[in-house]
């Protein structure tokens, strides 16, 4: 783990569908690495879709980030939000958080060991319909 990073930093949640423990780093944690590590990122909208779910109006929104740092290293990822992943009106921020997050984190190479809290928050309470 990034020395840098405090408790505050990162957490232990358990992961109702499979009872694991999953490590979340909050994104002050993710600040600090990008500061730490001088990462430079770029985000990219990749689609906003009005939609209408549960009598809710909202957007269906990808965003693309690609990371790199000073070593020359890249990593790319993705992240969307609806009204079906999050509770917030804030789409495009929330979907923002976790492309950026899932970059960084892949770029360090501990994505998987890690996640990023919000994109475990709306995993954890998503609730899927069964087949």
């Amino acid at each position: 783990m990034m020395k840098y990073l405090s408790n505050k930093d990162f957490y232990t949640e358990i992961d109702e569908s499979t009872g694991n423990k999953v490590k979340l780093i909050l994104a002050s944690g993710i600040r600090k690495i990008i500061n730490k590590e001088k990462i430079q990122y770029s985000l990219y909208m990749i689609s906003c879709q009005p939609m209408t779910v549960k009598g809710k109006d909202g957007f269906h929104v990808v965003v693309k980030c690609q990371a790199s740092d000073a070593k020359g290293n890249k990593s790319e990822s993705y992240g969307s939000c609806s009204p079906l992943t999050s509770d917030s009106n804030y789409t495009i921020e929330m979907a923002e958080k976790r492309s950026i997050s899932r970059a960084i984190l892949m770029l360090k190479n501990v994505y998987g060991e890690y996640m990023g809290a919000d994109e475990f928050a709306i995993q954890s309470s998503l609730k899927l319909p069964k087949l």
